[in-house]
């Protein structure tokens, strides 16, 4: 989880990211994130049948897909500016180990595309596509 920290900007309860299994530096990454009984949206979403939001399963792509590049600047930071051709598949529940991959189609012009896929037990529950920039901090503060 250091790790992680050191390569995310993101910080408890919002870090979505457990663990890196696979890594090519600039090119994919495999990671995991164990979906606790004790997350902060078990109770609420929904009380008798737990499912994981799908806006945080893609937030957890987008952190995996982070991971797949060393963090050069401390002040840059990466917004996330489209979510393409997104389709879930099954509903992932609390108990599940929730395998995150991510691959860079292309980055150019300031932009990264990356193709992402989020599977339970070797079966795809999510993918699609998710593109990214990296701001400044004082850009984004205009």
């Amino acid at each position: 989880m250091e790790e992680i920290k050191k390569l995310l900007p993101h910080r408890e309860p919002f870090i979505f990211v457990d663990e890196i299994l696979e890594r090519e530096e600039g090119k994919k990454i495999t990671a995991s994130k164990k979906i606790r009984n004790d997350e902060f949206w078990v109770k609420a979403h929904f009380p008798d049948l737990p499912v994981m939001p799908g806006v945080l399963i893609v937030e957890a792509l987008a952190q995996a897909s982070l991971l797949i590049f060393d963090k050069s600047e401390e002040d840059l930071f990466p917004i996330f500016v489209k979510v393409e051709d997104f389709v879930f598949k099954k509903p992932v529940f609390p108990s599940s180990l929730l395998i995150l991959k991510s691959e860079v189609l292309f980055k150019k012009m300031g932009f990264i595309k990356f193709k992402v896929s989020a599977s339970v037990d070797d079966e795809i529950v999510a993918e699609g596509v998710i593109f990214a920039t990296l701001k400044r901090k004082e850009e984004l503060l205009k």
